[in-house]
């Protein structure tokens, strides 16, 4: 057997297992110990190490353990004429000891840790330890990235600004920030360790709380697309009342009000009164604002984005009381529950009593997941309804129609 057939022999899986273990052993304790257990090789075919040893299947078959110096002797007889060590390094990888392998990290980390501090005083300040270790370990970022951040964070808006304009304008990358960028995730951490919110509130999820933490910096993101249907709102701004809410309300005109304009308002409120209508359904929606043309209305479209949330918060904050209608089914009485949790003194349901859930209920097959929902329901009326679902099926807010509006009327006074 040549010298190059001889390296090839060593490649297969028994000698790569032993090498592994071998190289294991003397990274935890500098040594490779006497011998190996055959229990190692189960899983593989042992016949070349047999080969290599000169044992017979018999032989092998009574033997419990691997003289290492057995081994080491075989090797030195082989055509490589290896040493343990080489074997190791050849056929795994360099030998290292863990004592070393620590050393140098907590070197390297103690580096970096001064390279940040170098950069900008306040990653070491307002990241924690294992923030700042995750970073260190982290394949994706680079020192650039934490540049960026301090000096973007040396230029935060005054007012509301898209995040891929703050991006160009810091970096000449406007994608700089987006989602899931390194940056955009360091940034997030600062401006967290910054906030002066002691905690984001808890009914935001992950996604609408890091807009929250954004906005309270002035950085927009998907402002276009995070909107709220509304009829019939009024707002001010810098003590005026806003002309396109007020013209729009006179209108009687439903329209899209985007992120941006919600959080530019200091105050929003119902154009008459102090109640407002929240609908679920947007074609509920469409049927409400042509029958009941002075009721306040906003429409979730049947999920509560950050936009909604912002304008609730403000409608709530001015004194205004919240109604919400939705679907008799797990997802509307988790929303409802929702609505009930965050505004506990101003929150109500309307069309969802379980007089008009019996009316419209039919029998439907509801998934072990969604049925899970209802164990979140603890308001009085709306735990009545989630009772009853499990059993008797869900109700839409299309088969109660007249009861919902005869209801609006009634608490609206329309």
């Amino acid at each position: 057997m040549s010298k190059v057939q001889a390296q090839q022999f060593f490649k297969q899986d028994v000698f790569r297992i032993l090498a592994k273990e071998l190289w294991r052993r003397y990274y935890h304790k500098g040594e490779f110990g006497g011998s190996v257990g055959l229990g190692l090789f189960k899983e593989v075919d042992t016949e070349p190490l047999r080969g290599l040893l000169g044992l017979t299947s018999l032989a092998w078959s009574k033997k419990k353990s691997l003289s290492l110096s057995t081994f080491a002797t075989a090797m030195a007889d082989s055509a490589v004429a290896w040493t343990l060590v080489e074997f190791v390094e050849t056929v795994w990888q360099p030998l290292v000891l863990k004592t070393d392998v620590v050393a140098q990290e907590n070197a390297d980390f103690q580096q970096f840790k001064a390279e940040l501090e170098q950069i900008a005083p306040v990653y070491l300040k307002l990241l924690t330890d294992k923030q700042v270790y995750e970073w260190f370990q982290s394949e994706t970022v680079s020192l650039a990235d934490f540049r960026l951040v301090a000096k973007a964070l040396k230029h935060l808006p005054t007012d509301y600004l898209r995040i891929p304009v703050f991006a160009y304008e810091q970096s000449g990358d406007a994608h700089a920030f987006d989602s899931g960028m390194p940056a955009e995730r360091l940034l997030l951490q600062i401006l967290a360790g910054q906030s002066q919110k002691e905690e984001r509130v808890g009914f935001l999820a992950e996604v609408e709380a890091k807009n929250d933490l954004l906005n309270e910096f002035y950085l927009l993101r998907d402002d276009i697309l995070n909107f709220a249907a509304i009829r019939g709102l009024v707002a001010t701004s810098d003590g005026e009342i806003n002309e396109m809410w007020r013209q729009a309300s006179l209108q009687g005109c439903s329209w899209n009000v985007p992120l941006k304009e919600i959080l530019r308002m200091d105050e929003i409120r119902p154009m008459s009164g102090d109640k407002v209508l929240i609908v679920e359904n947007s074609g509920i929606y469409s049927i409400l604002i042509d029958l009941l043309p002075h009721v306040p209305i906003i429409c979730s479209s049947g999920q509560f984005v950050y936009a909604i949330w912002q304008l609730l918060r403000k409608l709530v904050a001015s004194g205004t009381h919240l109604y919400y209608c939705g679907d008799c089914d797990p997802e509307g009485l988790l929303m409802a529950q929702r609505v009930f949790d965050t505004f506990p003194a101003m929150a109500h349901t309307v069309g969802m009593s379980l007089e008009n859930y019996q009316y419209a209920v039919r029998p439907s097959e509801i998934s072990p997941q969604r049925l899970k929902q209802l164990r979140h329901i603890r308001q009085p009326e709306l735990k009545l309804v989630a009772d009853k679902i499990a059993t008797s099926g869900i109700a839409l807010q299309e088969g109660m129609i007249d009861q919902l509006i005869a209801e609006v009327r009634q608490v609206f006074q329309e």
